[in-house]
């Protein structure tokens, strides 16, 4: 049994044991009246029922958690991403602002209408502080609705932030980069920024690999030999298969473009990677050798 399950069942045994020591026999329908009404002073017995209804908050929160969240939008202990994180802290503090209305009525006696006309005075001197983190919460909140991404997608932002999402919360997104670091980056400068989803539509992403060649080449061989290099990395797909292209033709080089296609992108550098070994080894193993440059001075 996880350990949050056995502290929900733990919080549940408490409620039941703080129940039993502020309710009056009286209050009881059953009861017979045998026993003496609780001794606790009021006070106390106020403190506890405050304490019992955040519980019940707590409960009811947990529950949602464990057995609706966790399996609709992944748990995010377990190191998976987390889906609409954004969205269930909304309903867990719905939950809480809901108990403490109960808690307002029932046990202090105050009409609720008064608890939200003071809530609002705090608010807007809260909002009047807190314009940037607004600002952000409220570009969270956008991204949440829209959901331009989902936690698990690798994105770019402006070009050259890139990131595998882990999760976006109130005020930022999260981002675990290639060098394994966790990157913050505040909402409101996502919602700002071009945003490029590498998972869609589909997982299919082109990229390249560039080849500087000396002129004299055959042009034929050069592509059968960049297209067959490419074959040979686990990771390119067979369909579309790929491509070859001459680039640019400036002295002292004309510059060749293999482009292929991957399915996996949180492999691209490696793939890129391996690509480039197999051209290199393919070239230096051949005929064409003499053509790849060295020593060429820029013109």
């Amino acid at each position: 049994m996880k350990r949050e399950t056995k502290d929900f069942i733990y919080s549940i045994c408490v409620q039941i044991i703080v129940v039993t020591a502020i309710v009056r026999p009286t209050d009881v329908p059953w009861f017979d009246g045998t026993l003496p009404s609780t001794v606790l002073p009021s006070w106390l017995v106020g403190g506890l029922a405050i304490a019992w209804w955040y519980a019940l908050a707590w409960n009811i929160t947990s529950a949602l958690e464990l057995f609706v969240w966790s399996r609709l939008f992944g748990g995010g202990a377990d190191g998976k991403p987390r889906q609409r994180k954004l969205l269930t802290d909304i309903i867990n503090i719905i939950i809480y602002i809901a108990a403490t209305a109960i808690i307002a009525v029932h046990v202090f006696n105050q009409p609720v209408t008064g608890l939200f006309a003071t809530s609002g005075i705090v608010a807007i001197v809260l909002g009047m502080a807190l314009q940037n983190t607004l600002g952000d919460l409220f570009a969270g909140l956008a991204l949440n609705f829209e959901r331009p991404y989902r936690a698990g997608d690798w994105i770019t932002l402006d070009g050259n932030i890139q990131g595998f999402v882990l999760v976006t919360n109130w005020r930022s997104t999260h981002l675990r980069t290639r060098t394994a670091d966790e990157l913050i980056v505040p909402n409101g400068s996502v919602a700002k920024s071009r945003l490029t989803v590498h998972s869609r539509p589909t997982n299919t992403h082109l990229t390249n690999v560039e080849l500087p060649l000396k002129y004299g080449f055959d042009e034929a061989l050069v592509e059968a030999m960049l297209k067959e290099a490419a074959r040979k990395v686990a990771g390119v797909l067979a369909e579309p298969g790929p491509i070859v292209l001459l680039h640019e033709m400036k002295y002292p080089v004309a510059t060749w473009r293999l482009y292929f296609y991957i399915d996996d992108f949180a492999k691209l550098v490696v793939i890129k990677g391996q690509v480039a070994r197999e051209v290199y080894a393919a070239f230096r193993q051949s005929d064409l050798a003499r053509f790849l440059p060295n020593d060429i001075e820029e013109s």
